[in-house]
C-alpha cells in the first residue's frame, strides 16, 4: 500500500476518495432526491412523480439505498469505542457492492418493464452503474479505507 502523502489527513488516516462520495450519492439517489422533494413543499410531489412515476419504484429505491445512508452515519462514529461500528465499517466495501447489485437489479427490472422503449435519460443511470460496479471492483483505496489504512502501516492496515 504506497500512497502519496497527500492522500492522508492530519491524523494519518487515508483520505477516502472523491469517486466513494459520488458512488454513495448515486446508490442513494432516491434518499436524496426525497431530500430535495421535502425541501421543496409546493412542487415536492411533482418532483418524485417526474423520477418515479410508479411508486413502487420509489419505496425500492428507498429501501435500497438504506444500507448506504446507514453506512454514511456510521462513518461519522467508526472512530469511536463501538466495536460493532468498527466491524460493520470494515464491510463498508462489501456493503456498498452488494447495494450496488441489487441497484444495477432494480435497474434491470424497471428497464425490462419498458420492453424495449428505453429513453436516454433511463439508460444513463445504467451507463453510470456500471462504471461505478467497475470503479468499486477495481479501487484497491475503497478498501483500504474502510480497513482503516494509517500513514504509518507500510504493508498492514490496522483494525
Amino acid at each position: 500500500m504506497t500512497y502519496p502523502i497527500y492522500a492522508f489527513n492530519q491524523d494519518g488516516d487515508l483520505k477516502p476518495p472523491l469517486w466513494l462520495f459520488l458512488l454513495m450519492a448515486f446508490l442513494g439517489r432516491t434518499w436524496l432526491l426525497m431530500a430535495i422533494a421535502a425541501a421543496s413543499r409546493s412542487t415536492g410531489s411533482d418532483i418524485l412523480s417526474l423520477f418515479y412515476p410508479n411508486t413502487h419504484y420509489f419505496y425500492l429505491g428507498l429501501l435500497s439505498g438504506l444500507p448506504v445512508v446507514l453506512l454514511a452515519i456510521l462513518g461519522r462514529f467508526k472512530d469511536g469505542n463501538r466495536l460493532w461500528v468498527k466491524r460493520v465499517w470494515q464491510q463498508g466495501k462489501w456493503i456498498l457492492m452488494a447495494n450496488w447489485l441489487l441497484d444495477l437489479t432494480l435497474q434491470a427490472s424497471a428497464l425490462q418493464q419498458l420492453r424495449g422503449d428505453v429513453a436516454l435519460y433511463q439508460a444513463l443511470p445504467l451507463l453510470a452503474s456500471f462504471w461505478f460496479g467497475w470503479y468499486l471492483i477495481k479501487s484497491r483505496r475503497i478498501g483500504h479505507y474502510f480497513n482503516g489504512a494509517h500513514v504509518l502501516s507500510h504493508t498492514k492496515v490496522r483494525s
